[in-house]
């Protein structure tokens, strides 16, 4: 009995003493240091170069008063990694949620659509957010806490 006990804890404190690989605690950053510091998600680097709560004059007017994200996506792994904007979503000091709405390209917007990034390779997009966002946020992927920003 005394073995199964010692065995027992030995076996729980190597289990409390490991994370999971693809856990990250959340970053507490201003929105400015965000470029420098990237999220780590499944075997996805994850770099928010841009990140403003609301634009004042958009160059399409239904871009005012939203938040806008500019991120890079960077696959670190050996084999193709989905990301789909719909598991991010960043939350206001306010309780307000927004989340990707539309994707910007060259060309004109769309709606913001799951991919799947190429071993090695990188891309960057960006997005409009439903609405306003007011810091400090929350910046979650999936269930996820991600980071905590402030202005």
């Amino acid at each position: 009995m005394r073995r199964t006990v010692s065995l027992f804890a030995l076996v729980l404190a190597a289990c409390l003493a490991f994370e999971p690989l693809s856990a990250q605690e959340a970053l507490k950053l201003k929105a400015s240091e965000l470029a420098t510091h990237p999220l780590q998600a499944n075997g996805l680097s994850i770099t928010i170069t841009g990140l403003n709560g609301h634009q004042r004059i958009a160059s399409i007017s239904k871009w005012a008063g939203r938040a806008h994200v500019k991120i890079t996506f960077e696959n670190k792994s050996a084999s193709f990694q989905p990301f789909s904007p719909s598991d991010l979503c960043f939350v206001g000091g306010d309780g307000i949620q927004v989340l990707p709405i539309f994707e910007i390209n060259k060309a004109d917007d769309s709606t913001p659509l799951a991919f799947r990034i190429a071993p090695a390779a990188r891309l960057s997009t960006e997005y409009v957010l439903t609405g306003r966002l007011s810091f400090p946020a929350k910046i979650y992927l999936g269930d996820r806490l991600m980071a905590q920003v402030t202005e």
